[in-house]
């Protein structure tokens, strides 16, 4: 007759191991299970001696109920390594920002830090929308240049 092989599973591999090891891992899995369970339940506990009911909460508590007691989260915010990313591309456009002549400046301006649309800025820089649209393209392409540069 055969001997019977154990095997473990482990992320995506099967690892092959004796049936002592086979055992006592499964009577792990088991046991944790069955506290998991104990401990995510309420439930109701009636006393032999004097019929009293008592009730005993879950060890653990859901996202909606501490909402509902006004528990605080940490505020996650921006990751470190995704701010350090955005100060140093800020410090690179503020590098070619500088390069850029005034009348440039001025439609960068209008147009991303004040947020108008190339209607409002044509009309506020007194020039053709057609002028301002390649103005625009011509001084993106610059900004990315020098931003790829340094």
């Amino acid at each position: 007759m055969a001997e019977k092989k154990f095997y473990l599973q482990i992320d995506d591999c099967f690892v092959g191991v004796t049936e002592e090891v086979y055992r006592e891992y499964k009577r792990a899995e088991d046991k944790e299970q069955y506290f998991m369970k104990r401990l995510k339940k309420w439930r109701f506990v009636i006393s032999e001696e004097d019929k009293a009911v008592s009730y005993i909460p879950s060890r653990e508590v859901s996202l909606e109920q501490l909402l509902e007691r006004d528990w605080n989260f940490p505020d996650k915010g921006e990751a470190v390594d995704d701010k350090a990313v955005r100060i140093c591309l800020l410090e690179k456009l503020d590098e070619a920002l500088y390069s850029l002549s005034s009348e440039e400046l001025a439609l960068v301006m209008e147009l991303f830090y004040l947020e108008k649309s190339e209607r409002e800025a044509s009309a506020t820089l007194h020039m053709a929308r057609s002028t301002l649209r390649r103005r625009k393209t011509r001084i993106l392409k610059k900004l990315k240049k020098k931003m790829e540069k340094s």
